[in-house]
């Protein structure tokens, strides 16, 4: 490696050392921030949690993305793709390919949320599974007990502003620096990997994979990364919208909700054939989407 190259806008290397510095920067600052609060503050769980993910939205995410793509350009907007506004087609096409994946989705979270590890690496097992139920509870006890408004603060904070900074990174700057120097399918796939890695949730680790590789593929599809992030705002919305409705609403409801939440899964462990069904026709959705996304060049 040469030595001009460690800080080289026009190197990998340089890309990828201001991004991660960046990355990392903002996520001590964030939570030296976040750590202030609660020492000075006598605040509630929900709203520390909500100073918590803003602060790491903007100093992880977005500060990060922004602060790269104005590295390797002087127009970072332009870089990140953010100044494309989305068709409606495409927007018709992401909600088409959301609805009609979701029972493979179900069936693909069921099937690694089933994984174990060799009896030899059971202390990991154990530490991995207690991580992730501590995130859920954490995630739980802050959608639980909402109201109508505190709902919609949710999905603008959960779903719309999460989506966005979480795509700016990973989709915008990680993916884009590295499709300039690497194939597309390469840059998606490395994208989604350390996408789904940093969210530290193993026993989701796959379906989290795919995801982010579907958004990795509408974004060149479209070239637009407002496409992106409206998937990954309405994806991460529904799981709000559908915690409020199954939280407040009667026993029949909570079942619905169950439901929902297994939607693909067969519940005697026979031949999921919903879910089969959905990953032919997401199949046939993609393949043929030149039919439904306009022409892009």
């Amino acid at each position: 490696m040469k030595n001009n190259d460690l800080l080289n806008r026009n190197s990998l290397n340089g890309r990828q050392i201001i991004l991660w510095s960046c990355f990392f920067f903002g996520l001590v600052f964030a939570s030296i921030i976040t750590a202030a609060i609660t020492g000075i503050l006598s605040i509630g769980t929900k709203p520390l949690l909500t100073i918590s993910i803003v602060l790491q939205d903007l100093l992880v995410f977005i500060i990060p993305a922004f602060i790269t793509a104005r590295f390797i350009t002087s127009k970072p907007m332009s870089f990140l793709k953010l100044n494309i506004a989305p068709h409606w087609r495409e927007i018709l096409f992401v909600i088409l390919l959301l609805a009609i994946s979701m029972p493979a989705m179900n069936y693909i979270v069921y099937l690694n949320e089933q994984l174990s590890l060799p009896d030899s690496l059971s202390a990991i097992e154990q530490w991995m599974r207690a991580t992730e139920d501590a995130a859920k509870a954490v995630t739980d006890s802050f959608l639980k007990g909402n109201t109508f408004l505190g709902m919609i603060g949710c999905v603008l904070l959960m779903g719309v502003l999460t989506g966005i900074s979480e795509e700016m990174l990973f989709r915008g700057a990680l993916q884009g620096s590295l499709s300039q120097f690497r194939n597309s399918h390469f840059s998606i796939w490395l994208a989604a990997i350390v996408f789904s890695l940093l969210h530290f949730q193993f026993f989701g680790f796959v379906p989290r994979l795919l995801l982010g590789a579907v958004l990795g593929y509408l974004l060149v599809w479209t070239g637009s990364l407002w496409v992106p992030i409206i998937a990954h705002a309405i994806n991460n919305s529904v799981v709000v919208i559908s915690s409020y409705i199954f939280a407040t609403a009667d026993v029949a409801a909570t079942s619905v909700g169950t439901t929902f939440e297994t939607f693909g899964v067969p519940t005697n462990g026979g031949f999921p054939k919903l879910a089969f069904i959905s990953l032919v026709l997401t199949y046939f959705l993609i393949r043929y989407r030149r039919y439904l996304l306009p022409s892009h060049k």
